[in-house]
């Protein structure tokens, strides 16, 4: 079955600015560059996170982190590479060190949206997440100055691709939490 997704495509631009919304950043004040920081800008309206979270057959209500496959939910390109997110190449213990969501300067870990820390928190009209991810330096090097896409293609929702743009102004900067 084919789906009409032009209007969710247009709202991914709003909600993910192509030249606004990816960074590369220093997230421990080393110097050094070691993190991707995706921001994402809340055009729709206010909300309040809810205290489990339900997407796309994910749930956080029953989830065990000892049977969870990323991979089971979808495949994700880069530049139309595929991220090899499978079991074997990917440690989810390692994305629950790695990945945090910080709104208004405060943090979120896996664990603490798991628990249900994030439950209640009200996300108003404007407000950033910004969504902080620790990777590797050969990784962190896919990431160059230009044009780029990142798309998830998933049975359980239809595919969704980005475009975005890296410049110099969002390349290598010092990650500041309560920034926005």
């Amino acid at each position: 079955m084919s789906y009409d997704i032009s209007a969710l495509k247009v709202l991914f631009k709003k909600i993910f600015p192509p030249k606004k919304c990816i960074f590369t950043v220093d997230s421990n004040g080393d110097g050094k560059t070691d993190s991707l920081l995706i921001k994402a800008l809340n055009v729709i309206m206010a909300m309040e996170v809810p205290d489990e979270i339900e997407l796309g057959g994910f749930s956080t209500k029953n989830f065990d982190i000892s049977t969870f496959q990323l991979s089971d939910y979808g495949k994700m390109y880069i530049d139309e590479k595929p991220i090899d997110v499978s079991k074997e190449k990917f440690d989810v213990r390692s994305l629950m060190d790695h990945f945090s969501i910080y709104h208004k300067g405060d943090k979120f870990t896996i664990e603490d949206i798991l628990a249900g820390k994030l439950a209640g928190r009200i996300i108003a009209l404007g407000d950033y997440l910004n969504i902080l991810i620790s990777i590797d330096q050969e990784s962190l090097s896919n990431f160059k100055e230009g044009k780029h896409t990142f798309k998830f293609e998933s049975e359980l929702i239809p595919t969704l691709e980005f475009s975005f743009e890296l410049t110099k102004t969002n390349l290598d900067l010092k990650f500041d939490p309560k920034e926005t």
